[in-house]
């Protein structure tokens, strides 16, 4: 090849390494050789996917490709008065690599787009186009380049594997993994085809499969957190969850559990009813500078409640107080707040409960659950006036309209008001039928039937 054609070819390939989140594609990814070569490899000239380039447009091209190992920016702007609607693809398409490495992606996009417009079959532009889109997180659009570039003849495995992530990003797992398997037969090597590939098995409950396949990995990779981390969900999904456990406390042993793996250990110790071990885990993970975000505390509040660990669950309040009151959401200070009342409540402290929520029901009028635990405790306390009118507010809330109307129902009929019982039983029935309460209600249409004919 000529020098001017091999200045021009690197030029018309600048490689698009740009940086993305881990979560998205590893780094490994964006710099493996194999993604470098899929831009500065050896392409030659093909007529039907490549424009043509007049010998003035070469002369601007080796201009520019001087400017740009110096100086980016003044390449970018002198490429771009040279541009014209009668001027090669080619030019636009070396403006648009050169605007993504200077991290111009709009300008990018834009300049890929108009290269294809001009020569719809361009191959490699197609195929930048999609790194360019999907680096904007614009994962379908970026689909849609990757099959037209696959369409017109590109077969290299990192092409596979970008698409893959597109098609997993949008919860196409089969086109996902159809897409990473062919990345795992071309590029065997690589993490982000395999991953992918098990991602998607996970991800469409094939766990036998997801396992067989991790199981391979880790014979090869001992240490590789990925493979350990991704058998626990799969022997999860196999419902082997002592094996599950034992996996995960592998990766502890490696050194590389994370504050959400071991919130994880600790639901399994749960499942499992070795509630200390349980503890100590969910303790473990709201302790250090390293936090979660606040739900997932509150999730592990919410277990110790189920569970009847009420002290360990008031105490666990207290540490997600003493860790995010500070910046607390007005969301979560209702949820850390609500499970405070229940604790509270069934530990006999039921004047407390009953001051942070009212304080609550103050602060938020539509928080229908601590209506409705209101209206159970005036219940309690023989005050069914105060407990219905805690349960008609309740009732007006659409997500807690059929939970009020059947506590109502019941503290009614402990009432013997039976005929307004069964009407607000029906009511929620209509709504929402449940076998449950369908039975609770016959039973009472049955009461009220033998009351009348007594009478």
């Amino acid at each position: 090849m000529k020098q001017s054609a091999f200045l021009l070819l690197l030029l018309y390939t600048l490689p698009l390494l740009g940086s993305v989140p881990s979560y998205e594609l590893t780094k490994d990814f964006w710099n493996n050789p194999h993604f470098v070569k899929s831009f500065m490899g050896d392409y030659g000239f093909r007529s039907e996917v490549e424009p043509r380039i007049s010998k003035s447009e070469q002369f601007v091209l080796r201009e520019v490709r001087a400017k740009a190992e110096n100086q980016l920016k003044e390449a970018i702007d002198y490429l771009f008065e040279k541009i014209s609607s009668k001027s090669s693809a080619a030019l636009d398409f070396a403006l648009g690599s050169m605007c993504y490495q200077s991290g111009r992606m709009t300008q990018a996009e834009k300049s890929y787009t108009t290269a294809i417009d001009k020569f719809p079959s361009f191959l490699r532009a197609h195929k930048n186009l999609g790194f360019v889109k999907l680096s904007l997180g614009k994962y379908k659009d970026a689909a849609s380049s990757f099959s037209k570039s696959i369409s017109l003849g590109e077969g290299d495995g990192v092409t596979y594997v970008a698409l893959g992530y597109c098609y997993y990003m949008g919860q196409q797992f089969i086109s996902a993994e159809n897409a990473y398997s062919m990345g795992v037969l071309l590029l065997p090597e690589s993490k982000d085809a395999r991953n992918g590939l098990v991602n998607c098995l996970i991800e469409t409950n094939r766990f036998a499969e997801a396992l067989a396949l991790l199981n391979e990995l880790l014979i090869k990779e001992p240490e590789n957190s990925f493979g350990h981390r991704a058998r626990v969900a799969a022997l999860q999904g196999l419902g082997l969850e002592m094996e599950a456990t034992v996996a995960l406390e592998t990766l502890k042993r490696l050194g590389n559990l994370s504050k959400e793996d071991v919130i994880r250990l600790g639901d399994l110790y749960h499942n499992l009813g070795l509630y200390e071990l349980s503890l100590q885990n969910y303790e473990r993970a709201i302790e250090g500078d390293e936090k979660l975000s606040i739900s997932r505390y509150i999730r592990v509040a919410s277990i110790l409640i189920s569970r009847g660990s009420f002290q360990d669950c008031f105490a666990y309040l207290e540490k997600i107080e003493k860790n995010f009151g500070p910046q607390y959401l007005k969301d979560d200070e209702k949820q850390v707040l609500l499970l405070k009342s229940e604790v509270l409540l069934a530990t006999g402290r039921t004047d407390e409960s009953t001051t942070i929520l009212r304080s609550l029901v103050e602060k938020h009028p539509l928080e229908g659950k601590a209506l409705i635990i209101l209206a159970q405790i005036a219940w309690n306390k023989k005050d069914f006036a105060t407990a219905s009118l805690y349960f008609e507010r309740s009732s007006k809330i659409a997500k807690w309209e059929v939970e009020s109307l059947v506590q109502h129902g019941r503290m009614l009929v402990d009432t013997r008001n039976y005929e307004k019982a069964v009407r607000l039983l029906e009511r929620a029935e209509s709504i929402e039928p449940q076998p449950r309460v369908n039975r609770f209600l016959e039973s009472i249409r049955n009461l009220l039937l033998t009351s009348r004919v007594r009478l």
